[in-house]
């Protein structure tokens, strides 16, 4: 079982503070969620009932419901103000719950899709979550998601070293354990592919501020990495050690690897499934 470091408390509490600042903040995460559903629009799986985990400030369900008008669509997040910004940007048309997808409160077989984008890798029990994805879908329903690699902040995490021997940039689990894992769930016609995608800010400090914004900046039971927590004179070592990132152009550059999956549940889970191919046309494949 693969599982990670993260403070769930500590997780609930950051995104819920970073709930009013979400959307300014999250340019990564709204470009990622945006990539996510053009392969929902490639995918065209059918769906009459959605779940969207982690749905944060509802960029998502907005994308999801013009994709799927008829469909009912659910929003699960564990922080509940963020759950209220998508109150306030849709009323009352949307059902929201308040929920952890590690435990996620729904019944067996109740969705045909799952959806999630820039979630995953905050659950400290990735197996656990897929688990719980599997258990609430329908016989041959769909799960579509995006989740961080190992190269995200490679930047960040290669100058905290050169600053101290602490954790300060999350470990995200790769690629290949993540197929792995959705075979042992007993998914089927698993797809999992990577980009990597280049952010460019001005300072160090823009890009800590970010972070702290999105509700991403520390998800452990040590100090979050803050300019007013850590020191000025280890912010200052910092600062030098991530230099060496600065481009011609004068911006700093911070890389996020981005993991994204396709997945099935069995249409018949007494071994009487047909066998079937996802075909994806060439046109539809963007170059990185």
């Amino acid at each position: 079982m693969i599982t990670s470091k993260i403070n769930k408390r500590q997780l609930r509490d950051d995104f819920s503070r970073a709930a009013g600042s979400y959307d300014a903040a999250a340019v990564v995460q709204h470009a990622i969620c945006d990539r996510t559903l053009e392969r929902v629009d490639t995918l065209a799986p059918q769906a009459t009932c959605i779940l969207d985990i982690g749905s944060g400030s509802g960029r998502s369900l907005q994308g999801l419901q013009s994709r799927f008008p008829n469909s009912s669509i659910i929003a699960c997040d564990i922080a509940l103000p963020m759950l209220l910004q998508c109150r306030k940007r849709y009323g009352h048309t949307k059902k929201l719950v308040c929920g952890d997808a590690e435990r996620l409160p729904f019944t067996n077989e109740t969705v045909d899709l799952i959806f999630s984008t820039s979630t995953f890798q905050w659950c400290p029990d990735l197996m656990q979550v897929l688990s719980e994805c599997r258990r609430v879908m329908r016989p041959g329903g769909v799960l579509i998601f995006s989740t961080f690699g190992p190269d995200t902040l490679l930047q960040l995490r290669n100058s905290w070293a050169q600053v101290d021997d602490g954790e300060h940039v999350h470990e995200f689990i790769d690629m290949h354990y993540v197929g792995d894992m959705l075979l042992a769930t007993e998914f089927i016609d698993p797809v999992v592919d990577m980009e990597i995608i280049n952010i460019q800010y001005r300072s160090l400090r823009q890009l800590l501020q970010d972070l702290k914004d999105t509700g991403s900046r520390g998800k452990f039971s040590v100090p979050v990495s803050s300019p007013g927590l850590m020191g000025k004179q280890k912010y200052r070592r910092l600062v030098r050690a991530y230099e060496k990132y600065r481009h011609a152009n004068g911006s700093l550059l911070a890389s996020y690897e981005v993991i994204y999956g396709y997945a099935r549940k069995l249409a018949d889970d007494r071994g009487t499934e047909v066998v079937t191919e996802v075909k994806i046309p060439l046109s539809k494949i963007k170059k990185t």
